[in-house]
Order: C-alpha cells, then structure tokens, then sequence
C-alpha cells in the first residue's frame, strides 16, 4: 500500500496593516518577537501611518483639554485667543500628529545611527527607524494615562498650566516653588521616569535583535540617545521660559 502523501501546509495570510498594528501593541511586552521578525525586512512607513491613527484618536479624546490649556496658555501670556486660534489649535492639536511624529522618530534614528557608527558597530539606518517607531508606542501609552487622569479629573479643575502636568518623572520629587524657580532642571528631571526608562530598555533590545548590535554597543547608543532627548527638554524650556 502507497505511503499517503504528506499535506502541504497552509501558508499564513498576513494582512500588513493588522500585523503592524499587532506589532506596535506587542512591542512594549515581547519586543525580542516583534524586532526578530522584522530582521530581515525593516518595515517603518505603514507601522507610522498605523501609530500616526492611533495618537490622532488619542489626541481626538484629548482635544477639549487641549483647547482649555491653549487658552490658558494664551492668558498667561496676555494674547486673546479668537476663534481663528482655536480653529487652528484643533487642526494641529490631530492633524498635526503625524509630521510631529515622523520628525521624532527620524530625529531617533539619526542619533542612534551615528552613535553605533562612531562606536563602530555597523546598522542600516533603515533599522534604525523601525527601532524608533516600535519604541513610540510607549509614548502612546504615556499620553494615554495623563488624558483619562486629566478627563477623569475634568476640564474645570485645570485653572492653571500646571494643574494640566501630569508627570510620572523625578520632578515628583522636588517641591512646586523649585519646579518653577528651574524650569530647565524640572524639565530634566520630568524626563526620567519609568516611561523613559522602559523606552530605553526597549530601544537597547531593538538595536541588539533587530540590527544584532552587541549588547555594551546597543546599550550605549540607548542611553547616549536618552540623554540627548533629556538635553533636548531642557533647552525647550529655557528657549520657552526665555521667550
């Protein structure tokens, strides 16, 4: 009697936009999977536009606090705040989010990128993006929580810009009259937190699966790039207390 012929196996659909989307939401909890499947193509643009859609429906959420610290904002500094401005606070507050999003996550890649060349460690700066996109998703769970604590606490409890700060950095640890003395030390501290710190964690394991950096060198490039966002939050406060 002739052997039965083995059954071919079924071959797996992927949907890219449904595998992108799984991509972002698991890469924060299982990142070796989600950078190991993508070492021989780095995917970046359609994971954008997938994460770009879900920050605009965050930011959708968002928009009447936004509109209410806009104004505020715009007291504080002694301008009006016509109708114009609100109209244009709402376009930028969600249209905006994408561009806002590319450019940070393309400023990511260029410090990791020249790092790793500095440290000799050879990656390709497509890699590079992907690493920053699949990070990004922390910063949403991030905006995440401060929206639902903001709606949760209501639009009518924000009676100052800093009633609107929520912060989960080590400026938690110094007094408010300190926070407003040193704005760019405030802002400094503000950044280190447990989300900054689990984007780091996460970064250093990109670059090691995706790019197979060694470890020390994707460690270092992690933390060179974390203190250089830090740097970038203080200066934008001293630029912005100045003006």
């Amino acid at each position: 009697m002739a052997a039965p012929e083995p059954q071919a196996t079924p071959a797996v659909t992927y949907i890219p936009i449904v595998t992108d989307l799984l991509r972002l939401l698991r890469a924060p909890f299982a990142p070796f999977g989600v950078f190991d499947e993508q070492r021989e193509k780095p995917t970046f643009w359609l994971p954008w536009i997938v994460l770009s859609a879900l920050f605009m429906v965050v930011g959708l959420v968002a928009l009447p606090v936004t509109l209410h610290i806009a104004r505020l904002s715009a007291e504080a500094a002694g301008r009006p705040f016509p109708p114009s401005a609100e109209s244009l606070t709402r376009v930028l507050a969600v249209g905006g989010i994408p561009i806002g999003i590319l450019i940070a996550v393309m400023i990511g890649a260029v410090v990791l990128y020249f790092v790793l060349m500095i440290s000799g460690a050879e990656a390709r700066f497509k890699g590079m993006m992907t690493v920053s996109v699949f990070v990004a998703p922390i910063t949403l769970i991030q905006t995440l929580v401060t929206t639902v604590v903001l709606k949760m606490r209501g639009v009518e409890s924000i009676q100052t810009l800093a009633d609107a700060r929520i912060t989960f950095g080590l400026d938690n640890l110094v007094s408010a009259e300190f926070v407003e003395a040193h704005k760019a030390i405030a802002a400094l501290l503000r950044g280190i937190g447990p989300f900054e710190i689990w984007g780091l964690v996460i970064t250093a394991i990109g670059l090691a699966a995706l790019e197979k950096v060694p470890p020390k060198k994707a460690w270092t490039a992690a933390i060179v790039a974390f203190i250089i966002g830090l740097m970038i939050r203080a200066g934008s406060a001293l630029v912005f207390k100045a003006g």
